[in-house]
């Protein structure tokens, strides 16, 4: 994970010297509120078992910083990484980040899709980590030559449930 994660930044900076390339640096802060909906999976709790890996019906919060590029400021790609909170379980993620503008104007309808690893610290030894898929779309406002605020809402499969993540967002 650490050499994907060089070669990336690597790539990225190789990228973004060259002058003449369509292709520019982007960076995105985000934090996003995940509103529980539903848990596709039922499972009984059995004697020794440990049970759902969010117990209840956590809400949650996440914390999330991507790095990547653009490509004529409309596809992003991006590598990021979130801290989480789901009621006191906490964790973090690794994700890979696909974003598409639908046009370039000051007000524009965005798309995100997100596929990554999350890793949080629950009653299983040495916590859980599972597969997560995030889709999510919402409008971008640019505010300046450089800065967009985006407001996002979608769906977030990950641990055994279904969320619903409401995200505000600063891309640079």
């Amino acid at each position: 994970m650490k050499k994907m994660l060089l070669i990336c930044v690597v790539v990225c900076c190789f990228i973004n010297t060259q002058a003449q390339s369509p292709i520019k640096y982007t960076a995105k802060v985000e934090a996003g509120y995940h509103l529980f909906l539903s848990r596709p999976l039922k499972i009984d709790a059995v004697d020794g078992g440990m049970g759902y890996q969010l117990g209840g019906k956590p809400n949650g919060l996440d914390l999330s910083l991507v790095n990547g590029i653009s490509f004529k400021r409309n596809v992003r790609l991006g590598l990021g990484l979130s801290y989480l909170n789901y009621e006191g379980i906490n964790g973090f993620s690794v994700f890979g980040d696909f974003e598409y503008v639908t046009i370039k104007a000051s007000l524009a309808p965005v798309f995100n899709l997100k596929l990554g690893s999350s890793h949080i610290n629950n009653q299983y030894v040495n916590g859980s980590t599972v597969a997560f898929v995030d889709l999510s779309g919402g409008v971008e406002h640019k505010v300046g030559e450089k800065l967009s605020i985006q407001y996002k809402a979608g769906f977030r499969f990950v641990h055994q449930s279904i969320f619903l993540p409401i995200r505000i967002g600063a891309r640079f």
